[in-house]
């Protein structure tokens, strides 16, 4: 074809609204939680090589379970989760592996009243908290379990939005929630008039109870194994950016809070707040793997089928 006529072609497509397919770049999707580390894919899709060469963007998930649905349909290639989820998803036969962890435990017991700073101090108290038998819930059970701690009285919501709201409005002694709501909760309750306490980590709650470093690597990034022995060399460019993304965010809070309010129901002082006590990170499963083992045989000694009954394979594990 003469280039005139190329032109010609090039503008009556556009014209008629036809042109972007020829030229659109292939998706790049990365199916991100409702907590922080998510900040961190969506400034890397931004700014990152990844978005020059794809139209690389996140999308956030309601729940595990939208994340489990996605990743059954074949929907789902690229997602952060749990990181007891991609090895359950492995052991039922899914070709999942694990590209990255992107925190090492950003959950905090939130209190009205008395600051809580053990554990045994959550007897007795009225507790909200998100996820009923996902991670923060298996965090929780497997201390109590550990500290032979029983009869807890929580009550469940969808969503970290929800048990915020909840807790603020009702006659809940604790939440115990991800961030960055819970830097939200205290701007909130203060707004309300109530004094909305910081307490412990969970991360300094589980070293305490299993004699482990004050680090739980809670959740990261895991890929379909075909997309990711296709696409290899791109998850590479990923992981880097992703790195600089995340120094990024640290030397521009200001701004990535502003763009956090694109994924996050907070508002910019707390999700600022947020980038101090997240614990993010961004480590390839062979950085941290001495810690995931450990993990992952604490959480197979307290109830296997979070795992789907097995320890993850070396293969798993994709970097």
């Amino acid at each position: 074809m003469q280039r005139r006529n190329f032109l010609k072609l090039t503008s009556a497509l556009a014209a008629s609204g036809l042109a972007s397919p020829l030229f659109a770049k292939e998706a790049f999707t990365i199916y991100g939680a409702p907590a922080m580390p998510s900040l961190i894919i969506g400034v890397a899709c931004m700014q990152g090589q990844i978005g020059k060469k794809y139209d690389a963007k996140l999308e956030l998930w309601r729940d595990p379970d939208q994340l489990r649905a996605g990743v059954a349909n074949g929907e789902c290639k690229v997602m952060m989760s749990p990181s007891n989820v991609g090895v359950n998803l492995a052991n039922q036969g899914r070709k999942i592996g694990m590209v990255n962890i992107l925190t090492e435990g950003l959950n905090f017991v939130m209190s009205k009243g008395e600051k809580i700073t053990e554990f045994a101090q959550l007897k007795g108290k009225k507790i909200v908290m998100p996820f009923k038998n996902d991670m923060l819930d298996i965090i929780v059970r497997a201390i109590a379990k550990k500290q032979g701690i029983s009869g807890l009285n929580i009550d469940y919501t969808a969503s970290p939005a929800e048990s915020a709201q909840l807790f603020l409005a009702k006659d809940y002694d604790v939440a115990i929630t991800v961030e960055p709501l819970a830097s939200a909760m205290i701007l909130k309750g203060k707004v309300s008039g109530i004094a909305v306490q910081r307490g412990a980590n969970l991360s300094d709650m589980w070293a305490q109870a299993f004699s482990v470093k004050p680090i739980i690597p809670q959740a990261g990034i895991i890929a379909d194994t075909d997309f990711y022995a296709a696409k290899k060399a791109d998850f590479e460019i990923l992981n880097a950016d992703l790195t600089d993304a995340l120094a990024w965010i640290k030397a521009n809070k200001q701004s990535a809070a502003a763009i956090g309010t694109n994924f996050f129901p907070a508002p910019p002082p707390a999700i600022f707040m947020s980038i101090d006590t997240s614990n993010l990170c961004v480590k390839k499963p062979s950085e941290i793997k001495d810690e995931l083992l450990k993990f992952y045989e604490i959480l197979m000694e307290f109830n296997p089928k979070l795992l789907g009954g097995a320890m993850p394979k070396d293969e798993f594990f994709l970097c």
